[in-house]
């Protein structure tokens, strides 16, 4: 027989390691703020440093705006058992076409901003924690979008 540790025992290494991603997650959303010309500390502030963000790249309000439309959405299909499925699926499908939409702008609009081509554009898209610090880590600079 197997024995299976239970799912809420972590060990003390997966949990340092976790803090330090966390913190180099922290820091590489400081940095890129700065590359930009803005005050790190707002990298540290829930729902406020996705709007500096979106700030940054020059994504319109409305996106902002959208994406806390489907947090509030979301929330509440997580929180209530008793939604009809065909609600889930009305709102579900629009909420998710309004997240990849959101974050595909925000992703070509930010590799522009640091001058970064298709290919890094895509893997931005596929791994964006490696290619969010290696633009926080490197030497490309920041260049206002155009409006």
């Amino acid at each position: 027989m197997i024995n299976i540790p239970e799912i809420g025992a972590l060990s003390p290494t997966l949990i340092i390691i976790g803090i330090a991603v966390y913190v180099l997650l922290i820091i590489t959303e400081w940095r890129i703020l700065r590359k930009a010309g803005e005050k790190g500390w707002k990298s540290l502030i829930p729902i406020y440093n996705i709007y500096v963000s979106h700030h940054i790249v020059g994504m319109s309000h409305i996106w902002f705006i959208l994406e806390i439309c489907t947090w509030i959405v979301e929330l509440i299909f997580e929180s209530s058992s008793v939604i009809p499925e065909w609600a889930v699926i009305v709102f579900g499908i629009p909420t998710a076409l309004i997240t990849v939409a959101s974050e595909l702008i925000h992703i070509i609009k930010m590799c522009d901003c640091f001058g970064k081509g298709k290919l890094f554009k895509i893997g931005m898209f596929f791994i964006p924690s490696v290619f969010t610090m290696i633009i926080a880590f490197d030497n490309s600079e920041y260049r206002p979008p155009m409006h």
